[in-house]
Formats: structure tokens, C-alpha cells, sequence
């Protein structure tokens, strides 16, 4: 890994770091303010009085939206989450490799005394530092506000959840950084990383009423993004977190071995 790439690769994006990680500690702290204001029984009756499908869209359907689980997937960690840490990651992973390469400024960075496998392991080391920022700015405010308003996280809950946030986003990351080696031009890995989250997405709601999505929740990351259950005090599925694992490893690593051997003239 080089530092010197390290420092310039973060002062680049520095600023969509700060306002995506500002971004999610505001929501997160207002959501957390916000729980006593709506939660208990009158947001449970309004919540349940909501037809299935819908409740599918915002947050799935494996919690009890009675619960403080089910309110913070419902309002925070569920789909809006998932949209704002995807599209953070999929822009910086996007732009590491294919979106610097078609600008021509990857040339210029390889010219220096630097190997190419140092220069991948380096964006996708700046790539989990992300991840974590993103994953401290989502649950920190909960942990640190939470007493405030009758929340109250266990250490061992905030650490997994944590966690399971930071795999979560690493496969997503990773997936994205993956096809920024293999393309030029930040477009099309970041079109096509959306666009498989997007059908992940769809096959996810539509497993809620039919049975022909089934046969995606195996690998279905989105499916398994479950983080209310954390919350609850329950364990997430072994399976998600081996899921999430592989993805973040086998992609991250592809993503160095395709870029030292590809052209980037």
C-alpha cells in the first residue's frame, strides 16, 4: 500500500466523504430524536394498519414494526439506508479506477514510483475506510444519543450491528470497485452496480408475496440486510454474514488482480 496515494485518494473525494457521513449523522440523530415523539403504540397501529406491500418496500418484512427494530428499519436502516450508503459507495468506487482511467489521470498516477498492485490495494484500503466512516456515522448517534430518548443499545448490539453494517456496504463496495477495474468509465460500473442492486431490490419485494423470487434469497444481499433484528437483540442469519464476507473478499481482491493486469492507456 502507498500513503502517498492513500492521502491524495482521500483529499480527492474528501468532500463527498463529509457530506454523505454528515448526511447520515444528521438522519441518524433525528431519527433517534424522533422516537419518542411517534414511537410505542400509536406508531405500531399506524404501522400495522399499512398493507403488507408497503411495509415491504420500506423495511421487509422479518421484524415486528412494533418494536425498536422494526421502527428504526422501517424509518432509517431500510431502504432509504441502503440507498444513501450504495450510492456513496458505488460514486468512489466508480471513480477509483474506470472514471480515472477514461479521464486519463490514471496514467499520471502509474508514472510514479509505484507498482499497479500498490495503487489497487490502496483505493480498496481507502475503499473499507470509507465503509467504516459510513457504518460509525450510521449507528454512533444512535449509541451516543440514544440514552436521551429511552434508547438504549447493549455494546455487544452496537458493535454487531456495526459490523454487519460495514460487511453490507463492503459487498455492495466491492461488487462496484470490481467493475471499475474491469470498464472505463465511471458510468458503466456504476450503472451496472445500481442496476443489479435495484433488481436485488425488486426480487426481494416481490419474494414477500410470491414464491418465483425465492429462488434469488440465497444470494439475495439485500434480503438478508435485516438490521432491525440486531436491534431486537437477536442474531443476524450465519448466512448473511458469510454471504456479505465472500462478496467483500472475492470482489475487493478481483478488483487488484484485474486492474494490474488490465491497459490503461
Amino acid at each position: 500500500m502507498s500513503w502517498t496515494v492513500l492521502r491524495a485518494t482521500l483529499h480527492q473525494h474528501r468532500m463527498p466523504i463529509f457530506w454523505f457521513a454528515s448526511g447520515l449523522v444528521f438522519y441518524s440523530w433525528m431519527m433517534t430524536w424522533f422516537y419518542p415523539q411517534i414511537g410505542g403504540g400509536q406508531y405500531a397501529e399506524l404501522i400495522e394498519s399499512m398493507p403488507p406491500e408497503m411495509l415491504a418496500i420500506f423495511g421487509g418484512t422479518e421484524v415486528s414494526f412494533a418494536t425498536l427494530g422494526g421502527y428504526f428499519q422501517t424509518e432509517y436502516l431500510g431502504l432509504m439506508w441502503m440507498l444513501i450508503v450504495a450510492s456513496a459507495l458505488i460514486i468512489f468506487a466508480a471513480r477509483s479506477f474506470a472514471g480515472e482511467i477514461a479521464d486519463g489521470t490514471m496514467e499520471f498516477v502509474l508514472a510514479q514510483p509505484v507498482s499497479r498492485v500498490r495503487v489497487a490495494v490502496t483505493r480498496v484500503a481507502a475503499l473499507v475506510g470509507y465503509a467504516v466512516v459510513l457504518a460509525a456515522a450510521s449507528f454512533a448517534p444512535i449509541q451516543l444519543f440514544g440514552p436521551r430518548y429511552d434508547i438504549n443499545l447493549s455494546s455487544e448490539t452496537f458493535w454487531t450491528l456495526f459490523a454487519f453494517g460495514t460487511l453490507f456496504m463492503l459487498a455492495v463496495g466491492g461488487f462496484a470497485m470490481l467493475l471499475s477495474s474491469i470498464f472505463r468509465g465511471s458510468g458503466k460500473p456504476g450503472g451496472i452496480a445500481a442496476g443489479v442492486l435495484v433488481l436485488l431490490w425488486i426480487a426481494d419485494l416481490v419474494a414477500n408475496v410470491s414464491e418465483a423470487a425465492e429462488v434469488f434469497d440465497p444470494i439475495n444481499i439485500v434480503s438478508y440486510w435485516q438490521p432491525g433484528t440486531i436491534i431486537n437483540g437477536e442474531a443476524a442469519p450465519g448466512a448473511a454474514w458469510w454471504l456479505y464476507g465472500i462478496i467483500a473478499v472475492v470482489t475487493l481482491a478481483g478488483s487488484v488482480v484485474v486492474f494490474a493486469r488490465r491497459d490503461v492507456a
